[in-house]
């Protein structure tokens, strides 16, 4: 070995040993700080009177299908590019919907699970929202885009607004994913503008199954907000980024 190899061999042995040393550092500074976010989330359950988030399996109820829809900016978009990859909570609605036990529960639900999956480091990276409408004649791409920037903040959970083409489109993936609906008319038979759903709160796993269906009934905050850390821990690879808003 020359002497130049010699002397760069003993400049690599230092650095190399003060690489290794902060890897141990921060390894040994991650382990506190996961098992304090634990704790916290801990706490958080028992303070709702849940189990804690990771002690229980979320059973796969059924697979979200695959439908053709349009993004807020009217460009078609595969129902899966919402539901794959990330922990998804998943809610048709339509936007003048004014009964108190539907959408806008749902809507109050989610400001609610984004202001607090925002702060919560186990979610912030691995959950998204979705809204899809109901009402496609009226919740244009144009209506989406406007409620999707109300929402959208570039550093929080991505909220996507969703429509489609047609109810016709629509309808094949709403009867799949049991959300009945029916429209009010007037006398006459014309729609009135109304329109009667069973509120549904869906939550999808990355692999795109159903694990979790919430009624009005048992819809908080808390719930959703539960279960979804409890995907998060189960799919630690789940991501959101590029997600559409």
């Amino acid at each position: 070995m020359t002497g130049k190899a010699r002397q760069t061999e003993g400049a690599r042995a230092p650095f190399a040993a003060f690489v290794g040393l902060a890897l141990v550092s921060a390894a040994l500074l991650a382990a506190p700080l996961r098992a304090a976010e634990t704790r916290a989330q801990a706490a958080k359950a028992e303070a709702a009177n849940l189990p804690r988030p990771g002690a229980y399996v979320l059973q796969r109820i059924q697979r979200a299908p695959e439908a053709q829809l349009l993004d807020a900016e009217g460009r078609a978009a595969q129902l899966s590019a919402y539901t794959r990859g990330a922990v998804t909570a998943l809610a048709f609605f339509y936007a003048h919907c004014v009964d108190p036990a539907g959408c806008p529960l749902a809507w109050s639900t989610f400001e609610t699970v984004a202001r607090d999956a925002n702060d919560d480091p186990l979610l912030k990276s691995r959950l998204r929202l979705v809204f899809a409408s109901l009402d496609p004649e009226h919740d244009t791409p144009n209506v989406m885009r406007l409620l999707q920037s109300s929402e959208n903040e570039a550093d929080k959970v991505p909220w996507a607004f969703v429509t489609s083409r047609s109810l016709s489109d629509l309808s094949p993936l709403i009867a799949q994913m049991g959300q009945d609906i029916a429209f009010e008319a007037d006398p006459t038979g014309r729609r009135s503008g109304a329109i009667n759903h069973m509120l549904k709160i869906f939550l999808i796993d990355p692999d795109g199954w159903v694990r979790e269906i919430y009624s009005a009934a048992f819809l908080t905050p808390e719930n959703l907000l539960n279960d979804a850390r409890t995907l998060a821990m189960e799919f630690p690879e789940a991501n959101n980024a590029g997600a559409a808003r």
